[in-house]
């Protein structure tokens, strides 16, 4: 499996969450008629019923539902799962014909695993996306369609007024389609781009919206949602501004839950520009974005080309800009799940969606502040809910995703279901965490009933005055070395970046003084920084990456984070920020070194703010959350 965007001659590829090789699936089926116009074949054990239905608004979309090998059970009807598959996939990518699968994340997570256990199971493609053939030997090779052959199917980026629409729509075709579908017992789940939609469905716990349109379609009830490595906040997950939450580094996000703006709160912060340029290409390239040819009834026009240009064209970021206000507003109040405020307050005292959400310390894209912050909002608003995350290194580059951390993620996120499948309910619940080791098999997970709790203590590190610069004479060859797109590929059993510099020009380096025993790092962290920005600067960005250096030199990867600094909307240019990093369930082992490199040019993870600065960092602290109880300082040097 492949979580990697890869830089061709012509173009920047995706093959985030397996985009589809060439080899051939199993199976060659004769087909017969199914209901709602399906057709319908056998694939090894399993029947699939294939076609294209057509959405609310008309538009066609390319659906597969494979029906259940088990017969019901004590109710006599069947669950239905709905599988949302990553960004430039299709319906294909959560498709099996056996258990294993690819037998990592797909391990017991895949259609042939949810019909043997008695569910039916819709996939399909999702709109402004065209179905490829089965890419993977275990896939089933159904036949493939198109969900953007009309004017209207384009990818609007799970924009709650259309893709969330979409599926509950189609749910609702399938379900009256096939009298053996319970309606009060949904689930949802997905990986990346799915993964934020099942955020998504997650606050809407009562699918009437397509019997309105149509009352011959059943009122469908979400008991269960498992987003994988999604997003709950996109504006911040591709932009992060690094401004901490209401829980410090554990919640940071664009704006407050319940603006109706996302322009409340911190400004744009800073773009992963590698990440957004691959999806800006692979959407052109697999796909047809929206640019404002359709627009939401609330929304109005979203015009995916201007958002790209905007923020490409980078800082400063003013609220007044109507792009960039556009953009915010877009990426929070219609497409992310922390902004849907009114939503979840409405499940409260009422019947609240079980969610297990799957999140990796070590993926850049959609770090572990994605799953917490919406763990502690649901925590704020309901003691009891429902809601559990499971962390490992895994999801998007430069997460390893071992295939035993799969195994473990995915045997609790069944269990999980399983037992809310007959109906949501209120409950103590857990936030569990895998050891990061580099690919090797994982530890046994640990447990917590919050993200805070999975820390006892403290590890704080003083590193000597210095400064930074933007931009920089020489690049820093640990930008690139430490990129999840264009970055070296690793190789052998070794699946650490290892730095290639112990220090650059422009760039910020501290070393610790070696530690007297092990410690294990677990959670977020923060880099507190005095700073002052250079005279005439009104914005300017920071970003930090820590190391585990051993005796011997070599410096492993552990975490990373940025901060915007902007002093139109309201930073100082004098003062002490607190950086939140991304975070880690780490060990460092004793005699080893803990580097800090702070720097404004971390390029091409991030997009370099436009104007120059210098920043003077006066004895900034690397503050890092540990398994062993108490706080413990240790005295930092300069560079080595």
């Amino acid at each position: 499996m492949s979580l990697r965007i890869r830089r061709t001659a012509a173009i920047v590829a995706a093959l985030l969450l397996g985009l589809c090789a060439s080899a051939r699936a199993a199976g060659t089926p004769s087909e017969s008629p199914g209901p709602a116009g399906l057709t319908c074949a056998a694939y090894g054990p399993e029947r699939i019923c294939s076609g294209e239905l057509a959405s609310f608004d008309g538009t066609p979309l390319d659906v597969d539902v494979t029906l259940p090998l088990e017969a019901p059970g004590p109710r006599g009807s069947h669950p239905l799962i709905v599988m949302l598959h990553g960004f430039g996939n299709d319906k294909h990518e959560w498709e099996s014909v056996n258990d294993r699968a690819d037998g990592g994340d797909k391990w017991h997570w895949n259609s042939h695993w949810f019909a043997e256990h008695g569910y039916y199971v819709l996939t399909y493609t999702a709109r402004g996306f065209r179905s490829d053939a089965a890419g993977e030997p275990w896939q089933p090779d159904t036949p493939t369609g198109s969900s953007q052959t009309t004017p209207q199917a384009t990818i609007r980026l799970k924009s709650r007024e259309f893709e969330i629409r979409d599926t509950q729509w189609l749910a609702a075709t399938v379900a009256a389609a096939f009298p053996g579908i319970d309606p009060a017992r949904v689930a949802v789940t997905g990986g990346s781009y799915g993964g934020g939609e099942s955020w998504l469905q997650a606050s809407q716990p009562t699918w009437a919206f397509p019997h309105r349109l149509d009352s011959l379609l059943p009122v469908l009830h979400l008991q269960v949602a498992v987003p994988k490595y999604g997003w709950t906040d996109l504006a911040y997950s591709l932009a992060p501004n690094g401004h901490p939450g209401p829980h410090g580094s554990y919640d940071p996000a664009q704006s407050r839950p319940d603006d109706p703006t996302g322009l409340s709160g911190a400004p744009l912060g800073v773009l992963k520009e590698s990440y957004v340029t691959g999806f800006y290409a692979v959407g052109n390239r697999d796909g047809r974005f929206e640019e404002g040819t359709d627009p939401g009834p609330e929304e109005g026009p979203q015009t995916t080309s201007a958002w790209y240009a905007r923020a490409q064209a980078g800082d400063p970021y003013p609220k007044s800009d109507p792009v960039v206000a556009a953009l915010v507003r877009g990426l929070t109040v219609f497409r992310s799940a922390y902004y849907q405020d009114r939503a979840w307050r409405a499940q409260v005292g009422r019947r609240e969606v079980a969610i297990f959400a799957i999140q990796g310390w070590t993926d850049t894209l959609f770090p572990a502040a994605e799953a917490f912050r919406e763990f502690l909002y649901l925590k704020g608003l309901d003691p009891r809910w429902p809601v559990e995350v499971a962390l490992g290194d895994v999801g998007h580059s430069l997460a390893t995703n071992p295939p035993a951390a799969w195994h473990e993620l995915n045997h609790r996120a069944w269990s999980f279901l399983q037992a809310n499948i007959d109906g949501s309910h209120r409950q103590s619940t857990t936030v569990a965490s895998l050891r990061t080791t580099c690919g090797e098999h994982p530890t046994s997970a640990i447990t917590a009933p919050t993200p805070q709790g999975l820390a006892r203590g403290t590890l704080s590190v003083r590193y000597p005055t210095g400064s930074t610069v933007s931009p920089v004479a020489q690049a820093d060859p640990d930008d690139v070395t430490t990129d999840p797109i264009v970055g070296p590929e690793l190789t052998g059993g070794d699946h650490c970046r290892v730095s290639s510099a112990p220090s650059a020009p422009g760039r910020y380096t501290g070393l610790s003084r070696p530690l007297a025993r092990s410690i294990r790092y677990v959670g977020p962290g923060r880099v507190e920084v005095p700073y002052t920005l250079s005279p005439g600067a009104t914005t300017a960005e920071l970003a930090a990456r820590v190391w585990d250096v051993a005796p011997s030199g070599r410096a492993v990867l552990v975490t990373r984070g940025i901060y915007r600094i902007d002093t139109t909307a309201g930073d100082p240019a004098s003062g002490t920020l607190a950086l939140p990093l991304f975070g880690n369930d780490w060990r460092f082992a004793a005699g080893h070194r803990i580097r800090l490199d702070l720097t404004q040019v971390d390029s091409p993870t991030f997009r370099p703010s436009n104007p120059p600065s210098t920043i003077a960092l006066h004895r900034p602290t690397l503050v890092l959350p540990t398994r062993s109880a108490g706080d413990l300082s240790l005295a930092g040097g300069g560079a080595p």
